[in-house]
């Protein structure tokens, strides 16, 4: 039996990872947020407006946008490039968003658990991206403020501490954002949901994993090495692992298939293969 994986710092203390960065970036102390005098990552910090065309936009209204978002520009180029050398690391170690659904999802009842596996992610997640991208440039709406999870999250956590926050969850936005947080974030198998089938930054994020799968460190698996156990697919928070025909180990007939637009590295998978198919690493040469 192949030796199990060495576990870097980053896969043993992920779960600690990601609640630091609940106190970096989330009420009450936000403290990312203090240095530009933003309170969350609705202005200065927004990740989502700013690539959004509406009728009527001139190129220097486009950039000033781009301005006001400076920190919101900054963030997402960073989480990209993250992603070319280090697959979707941000979103599976950082993300304060995606993080507090996953840990909260943690204190939740098995029993009370709903599966969305058999959701055909990537279509659902493109095309809600290309839903929000089209909807403001036809005229016919945004969602870039009333359904955004960066701006939910933060006000539930600050709903404790402040008065507005808590009024955002009696409003008609609020109540649908609350209701998917609850559904697709903390009562879904795996936490993750959310992130898999409505979050336009992530779908932006997957597209960039997967056109750059042959560059830098990635989640790769071996098919000559997968029995077709379904371990990996079991314990797959973003359900990126289906199995279906190939040839494996030994002749199996059915081998894991990781798809790059649902992949995050939290490496979950490759804790629990015991044929040591799958790695996280540069592409083989």
């Amino acid at each position: 039996m192949p030796a199990t994986p060495e576990r870097s710092f980053f896969v043993r203390h992920r779960l600690a990872i990601l609640a630091a960065s609940l106190v970096v970036f989330l009420p009450p102390l936000a403290i990312a947020f203090q240095p530009t005098g933003d309170t969350g990552f609705c202005g200065s910090w927004c990740p989502r407006m700013f690539w959004t065309w509406r009728p009527g936009m001139s190129a220097s209204q486009l950039l000033m946008g781009l301005a006001r978002s400076w920190a919101g520009v900054a963030l997402v180029a960073l989480v990209l490039l993250i992603t070319v050398f280090r697959s979707r690391a941000w979103c599976s170690h950082v993300c304060p968003v995606g993080g507090a659904m996953e840990l909260l999802g943690r204190l939740a009842p098995r029993r009370w658990k709903l599966d969305f596996a058999a959701i055909p992610a990537a279509p659902v997640r493109h095309g809600y991206l290309a839903v929000y991208l089209a909807a403001p440039a036809l005229g016919i709406g945004s969602l870039c403020c009333n359904y955004c999870s960066f701006a939910a999250v933060p006000r539930l956590f600050g709903a404790a501490f402040t008065a507005a926050d808590l009024a955002y969850f009696f409003r008609t936005a609020g109540l649908v954002n609350l209701g998917l947080v609850l559904a697709l974030g903390v009562f879904a198998r795996g936490g993750r949901a959310y992130c898999n089938l409505l979050c336009p930054v992530g779908a932006l994020d997957a597209l960039v994993n997967r056109a750059t799968a042959r560059l830098g460190r990635k989640v790769r698996l071996a098919p000559e090495r997968c029995t077709g156990c379904g371990a990996c697919a079991a314990v797959c928070p973003t359900w990126a692992i289906q199995l279906g025909a190939g040839r494996g180990l030994g002749g199996a007939p059915t081998v894991a298939r990781i798809d790059a637009l649902a992949c995050m590295p939290c490496r979950a998978c490759e804790g629990v293969c015991q044929e040591g198919a799958i790695r996280y690493g540069p592409a083989s040469t």
